[in-house]
């Protein structure tokens, strides 16, 4: 089975100019235990569902490819 992961880039500000911090993550579910935002608004905001609010603002969110 292939893994994929969730690679966050948190931004100290909105501008996502200055890099504060990269995480990387199994699910979306351990993202919003740390970030303190519901799962479903993460995967929501990462499918262009809806527009980041809150924290979701000063981030920028990638997916892992698995090499096979």
């Amino acid at each position: 089975m292939k893994k994929r992961n969730w690679v966050l880039w948190l931004f100290e500000d909105d501008e996502k100019i200055d890099l504060l911090k990269i995480m990387e993550f199994k699910t979306i579910k351990e993202m919003g235990y740390v970030l303190d935002v519901e799962p479903r608004n993460i995967s929501n905001w990462f499918h262009g569902l809806i527009k980041p609010r809150g924290i979701l603002k000063n981030c920028v969110l990638y997916q892992t490819v698995p090499f096979c």
